[in-house]
């Protein structure tokens, strides 16, 4: 038997998996034979990771994020479901339109359609920004539990971009809570001074896995034109994830 943090680590996941549905701990400790203890320090560290989510107190299950690994070229397969709506998006709106996902605590941006107006924000495919200032990391991580939450925050220095940018936990914990119930996230000049963006998760069926966004200086954003963006945004993430779940 594998000794190794590791080997041990791998055994919770195997056992997990041929669960159907969640699993209690006492029952994972069971067929593994471990210690307690041991069980539940590895279990946590998975959680932290994000390839095990608790559903209930001391019950877990696999997440999605193990099984998008297995797929393979995610990025490229995420960006060719994507790219014909976020074209849809950019014409529609003439504003700044990103794909990101979450790497770490990063939002990685996979693809930047940028606006024809000359005044915008630059930003290029591959860039990244830190997720708690922004609108695509805020959609990306408003559906982690509190123990995901926890062990996320816990392994991110809060730094302000700006003097606006909200760093407290606390509030960030209520921001993302209320873009779980909205559906959409929007931070106005928190990531950058002047500008604007509002985002929407993106989903493949078994999870949040990318989001899209658009980014508009703050002087073009008024009370006529905020709904309609945040209704294109939402859309658009609905017809993406619609396409990457057939």
């Amino acid at each position: 038997m594998l000794t190794s943090s590791l080997g041990k680590a791998f055994h919770v996941l195997e056992v997990l998996a041929s669960a159907d549905g969640e699993m209690p701990l006492a029952e994972i400790v069971s067929e593994l034979g471990y210690h307690k203890p041991t069980v539940h320090r590895l279990l946590q560290d998975l959680v932290e990771l994000g390839y095990v989510c608790r559903i209930d107190k001391g019950k877990y299950q696999l997440t999605g994020k193990l099984r998008r690994m297995t797929l393979g070229k995610l990025d490229d397969h995420l960006l060719e479901a994507a790219d014909p709506f976020l074209r849809q998006l950019h014409d529609l709106t003439g504003e700044t339109v990103n794909l990101g996902v979450l790497r770490g605590t990063s939002i990685r941006y996979l693809q930047v359609l940028e606006s024809r107006h000359p005044f915008r924000l630059v930003v290029e495919a591959n860039n990244k920004d830190p997720f708690y200032s922004t609108a695509l990391g805020r959609a990306l991580t408003s559906e982690l539990s509190e123990e995901e939450w926890n062990g996320l925050i816990a392994h991110v220095k809060l730094i302000a971009r700006t003097p606006q940018t909200v760093i407290d936990p606390q509030k960030l914990r209520e921001i993302h809570e209320r873009v779980s119930q909205e559906g959409y996230a929007m931070e106005q000049d928190q990531n950058d001074i002047g500008v604007t963006c509002i985002g929407a998760p993106i989903r493949d069926g078994s999870g949040i896995v990318a989001a899209v966004s658009v980014s508009i200086p703050t002087a073009r954003v008024d009370s006529t034109s905020k709904p309609q963006l945040i209704d294109a945004v939402q859309q658009t993430a609905a017809k993406i994830s619609d396409r990457l779940s057939s």
